[in-house]
């Protein structure tokens, strides 16, 4: 980040994400990481309104929503979302 001259970084972190925790709509890096200003400009949405938003303005995005992953860590500990599941 140093050498490319990035000041400010733009995120989709929402409040109750996960990793969220320490965070706002404006805030520094963490510690151990290379100075810059987080951007959540969604902090405070819910999900809806995400998804309000993203099919409003028809904005591309990761296919495994559609597959019922609300949250993605790695390969290993990675699921969909029980509570978005549904029998056909």
């Amino acid at each position: 980040i140093a050498r490319t001259g990035v000041r400010a970084i733009i995120l989709g972190t929402r409040r109750d994400d996960p990793n969220a925790r320490d965070q706002q709509t404006w805030c520094p890096s963490s510690e151990g990481w290379a100075p810059f200003m987080r951007v959540n400009p969604v902090f405070d949405w819910d999900y809806r309104e995400v998804w309000i938003f993203l099919r409003a303005l028809s904005v591309p995005y990761c296919s495994l929503y559609d597959a019922g992953y609300t949250s993605l860590g790695s390969r290993f500990n990675t699921e969909p979302n029980r509570a978005l599941q549904r029998e056909d």
